[in-house]
């Protein structure tokens, strides 16, 4: 396995992009390997509260990333997120590879700037993505938040953001744009194919959104995707991903939102 490239270090919006792929897998087996790794992460989070008997075996399969499910059974989620997280670093290093080039954790280029500008492209895109929403859109901008209300609030709240702002960051981060997209980019697809295809299925995880919201996730997807880019650093995703999931389990925390 080749050492990662040493590039210049420029600014989000100048220079050269940082991002380049270095894994050992190929766009087919790594979708495969991707689809296996959601659904055997699924299989886990059913089958945790009948073969462990706790929580009085939940019946219903719980979403991970929009969890209408009783406050009790959070933990399943993070189940699902635990085990997707380790299936993901496993498969990086099946065939030789190291995890910091696999799955793209170096160092930003462009060091704190790159995470001071990501922070500040995330907040451009939610006043963007709220004024279009809001004027052209008949929408109740709250209405995909709501099943979250209850969830950051209750007794269980400490692992609610957990699984909110740690869980699923780094479930989805390495899955989607470490994994899934570095192999993806290796292809005739190129990044932007990859970022595409990559961003989609991060979508399609997110059933039980609105329209309005899908097309909200998809569009966060694709930022992420550029400053993945532009950066070359997963740990930049990651971390703007947490923050934003964060701030909105803080908001609905404070505020007295009916559910």
């Amino acid at each position: 396995m080749r050492e990662a490239p040493t590039k210049p270090a420029g600014r989000l919006l100048r220079g050269p992009p940082a991002y380049e792929p270095l894994t050992p897998w190929r766009a087919g087996p790594a979708l495969a390997a991707s689809v296996a790794i959601v659904g055997l992460a699924f299989l886990a989070a059913w089958l945790a509260p009948r073969v462990l008997h706790l929580g009085g075996g939940a019946t219903a399969m719980p979403n991970p990333v929009h969890p209408e499910i009783p406050a009790s059974s959070l933990w399943v989620v993070a189940i699902f997120q635990i085990v997707a997280v380790a299936l993901t670093l496993l498969a990086s290093v099946a065939f030789g590879g190291r995890l910091r080039d696999v799955l793209a954790l170096r160092r930003a280029a462009g060091g704190w700037r790159a995470y001071a500008g990501a922070i500040l492209a995330m907040v451009a895109l939610q006043v963007v993505a709220g004024a279009v929403t809001y004027s052209l859109i008949e929408h109740d901008m709250l209405a995909d938040l709501r099943p979250f209300v209850g969830l950051v609030s209750g007794p269980y709240w400490p692992l609610a953001a957990a699984v909110l702002g740690i869980g699923a960051p780094l479930s989805e981060e390495l899955l989607f744009r470490g994994f899934l997209l570095g192999a993806l980019a290796k292809s005739p697809l190129g990044f932007w194919g990859a970022a595409l295809i990559s961003t989609l299925l991060w979508t399609g995880l997110h059933a039980g959104y609105s329209l309005v919201g899908l097309a909200e996730v998809f569009a966060i997807g694709l930022l992420l995707s550029w400053l993945l880019w532009r950066t070359g650093s997963l740990w930049v995703t990651i971390f703007c991903h947490g923050l934003y999931n964060s701030l909105v389990a803080v908001a609905l925390r404070l505020a007295d939102l009916q559910v």
